[in-house]
């Protein structure tokens, strides 16, 4: 409940900014971490949710690049497609993106990124060329060209067979619900732990340079900084509630945090914090 209640009182509360400034710097990493925590498994909830949604998912995408294509004991059956087959790279990236969880992540791929080719051997552009693929989809394994694995489909799938329609990839998204959640909540740890960094240190510098009176240091606006940024991540959190992704979030919730950050410089204590009366004694 304390840390509930810290999280209201960095946004809402103007006078909080006072106890924040004496605070440990173990306390304030502490409220970092559960931040982060706190807002990754949001994140990783509602993510897996979506992927996984009959509607909003990404089984009808899966069916529309592979359609027709199935894994059958192991190996990869084309379903009458002419070899080698590329996916558009923009349907791709769009599909890779919703596996990490980030938008525009991977941008517009090239057209040749990931190339189907069950033939043996397979004939695709040799890598190192400018035309070679990064994976190829062969027809016992995947070839990741960039570090030059073989992945058997049975290991990255854990199955032996799954049909590439829209039913059968949402019956394999339901099944495997937990790891998706895992998934996303690693990825969004990872994720979160840069932005929540970047936007402290950030608000902390941005602060600093722009403060009529830096005589508190710049460690004082770190410690505000870190506070303020509780904005970002739950603003992150609670959009990915409801399903939207997009690259603009960032930028909208770091200016909530940068009100937030000069609003609790304003209502500064006019006496110096604790610490500093510590040290200066």
């Amino acid at each position: 409940m304390k840390f509930l209640s810290d999280l209201h009182r960095a946004i809402f509360d103007p006078l909080f900014s006072r106890e924040v400034a004496g605070q440990s710097w173990g306390r304030v990493a502490l409220f970092m971490v559960k931040l982060l925590v706190f807002a990754s498994l949001i994140m990783g909830f509602s993510k897996a949710f979506y992927l996984a949604h009959s509607e909003r998912g990404i089984a009808a995408l899966v069916n529309a690049l592979f359609g027709g294509m199935e894994i059958r004991d192991g190996r990869l059956l084309a379903g009458g497609r002419e070899m080698p087959y590329a996916p558009p790279g923009d349907a791709l990236a769009a599909l890779m993106d919703r596996f990490v969880g980030q938008p525009n992540f991977f941008g517009r791929l090239p057209e040749n990124f990931l190339v189907v080719d069950t033939r043996d051997p397979p004939t695709a552009p040799p890598a190192g060329t400018e035309a070679a693929p990064a994976i190829i989809l062969k027809e016992s394994s995947v070839r990741f060209e960039d570090v030059r694995v073989d992945m058997p489909y049975e290991a990255l799938i854990g199955k032996k067979d799954l049909e590439f329609t829209a039913s059968s990839v949402q019956e394999y998204l339901n099944s495997r619900r937990t790891l998706v959640i895992a998934h996303f909540t690693v990825m969004s740890l990872f994720f979160g732990f840069f932005s929540i960094l970047m936007s402290a240190f950030f608000l902390s510098v941005a602060a600093y340079i722009f403060s009529a009176d830096r005589s508190p240091g710049y460690r004082y606006f770190l410690r505000i900084a870190c506070y303020s940024v509780t904005p970002v991540m739950l603003g992150g959190a609670l959009v990915s509630l409801t399903g939207v992704s997009a690259d603009w979030m960032w930028h909208v919730f770091i200016v909530v945090s940068t009100i937030v950050m000069f609003r609790a410089m304003a209502n500064r204590s006019p006496d110096k914090p604790a610490e500093e009366k510590r040290e200066a004694q």
